[in-house]
């Protein structure tokens, strides 16, 4: 990471703390009238609020004892109809055996493998700038640049880690809301997939993880 991108990325964290902040700050005005809201209306989420519940990303998934820990289930597909007797082939845009962040619907035990004491450290000096830049795109006039860079190098560095997880985890929700971003950005099939963490594996540990919090 060069000295220019930490800049920029500094700046960004920067800026979305600031907003955070005038955001809590106008919160706390009083109202001169307030608003007429019917019982069953969700409040509306502001900014900041989104803010606070992207902080989950960066919560790392708890130690599971291994008396405890059971295999993953991959997800059973919906039920559907009887198929024929040579099934058509799965569509291009979810090859079989692929597994999405997404599909883990309640608390599950997946398996990372530990990282070293520098390479944690290393991981935890770049992550905040994915969680932040996940923020920071839903404003706007803002993109998903920060955010994918940090993914990047978590892809590549620590790919068998609980960090790349959580990238994951960022790269579909964005693909989700726009499904442009999955080719501007690259994001394919195979990144998301999660299916490498979902057995045991010689030295990896259990983790309890459980899906974020809308």
């Amino acid at each position: 990471m060069n000295s220019i991108w930490l800049k920029i990325a500094g700046a960004a964290v920067l800026a979305i703390v600031v907003i955070v902040v005038i955001g809590r700050v106008q919160s706390d005005k009083p109202a001169s009238a307030p608003a007429t809201r019917t019982e069953t209306a969700p409040p509306e989420r502001t900014f900041s609020d989104m803010v606070e519940r992207d902080k989950q990303f960066n919560q790392p998934p708890q130690p599971v004892t291994t008396a405890a820990a059971q295999p993953a289930q991959e997800p059973a597909p919906p039920p559907g109809p009887t198929p024929p007797a040579q099934p058509p082939a799965a569509p291009a845009t979810r090859p079989a055996g692929v597994v999405y962040p997404s599909d883990l619907k309640g608390p599950t035990t997946l398996y990372f493998m530990p990282l070293s004491e520098e390479d944690d450290i290393a991981a935890q000096q770049i992550f905040p700038y994915a969680t932040a830049g996940r923020s920071m795109g839903r404003l706007p006039i803002m993109q998903y640049g920060l955010m994918m860079k940090a993914c990047e190098q978590i892809e590549q560095r620590w790919p068998d880690s609980w960090y790349c997880f959580r990238a994951k985890q960022m790269m579909e929700e964005i693909t989700q809301y726009q499904e442009r971003y999955a080719q501007q950005y690259r994001i394919t099939p195979q990144r998301l997939d999660i299916s490498r963490f979902m057995k045991p594996r010689r030295g990896a540990e259990p983790r309890e993880v459980r899906p974020i919090e809308r």
